[in-house]
């Protein structure tokens, strides 16, 4: 009956014969949401540059809030502040235009709220290494606002 249920053995075996199967270097200690060369060699990947703070801003974000997320950006970047924007609409193409988009991370999907993004792409395994980390609101405003403050 075990085997039915179980027709690779156990779990714990199962997983190990997966990961012999996954490409060398793909497999990794830790994580992050910085952006790093895909042809680059997997130990430079793997380096973490320490010298510096990491910040994290994520915003879930609708087009209709475009101009108000710019500047909420605008006001991050010069902090040394990945961006990453979760967009709850599905229209990433409306973004393009602004300057710092290629930079910025983009996730899609349709319908989702904040925190339904937060809990599946910020876990804390993966935003360990940032200093700071802000889920900002899009329609809240920066205008009095300073991110080293």
């Amino acid at each position: 009956m075990e085997t039915k249920f179980q027709p690779f053995g156990t779990v714990e075996g199962l997983a190990s014969m997966t990961l012999v199967n996954l490409p060398r270097g793909i497999i990794q200690a830790r994580s992050d949401l910085e952006l790093r060369p895909l042809w680059s060699t997997s130990s430079s990947r793997s380096k973490v540059d320490d010298s510096s703070e990491h910040n994290l801003l994520a915003i879930p974000v609708g087009i209709k809030q475009k101009y108000n997320v710019d500047a909420i950006v605008e006001k991050f970047l010069p902090e040394n502040f990945t961006i990453i924007l979760f967009h709850y609409d599905g229209n990433v193409d409306g973004w393009w235009d602004l300057d710092w988009s290629s930079k910025a991370i983009h996730i899609v999907a349709q319908n989702q709220t904040k925190w339904w993004f937060a809990k599946r792409f910020l876990h804390p395994d993966v935003v360990s290494i940032y200093d700071h980390i802000f889920l900002w609101d899009e329609d809240l405003g920066v205008e009095n606002f300073h991110p080293r403050r």
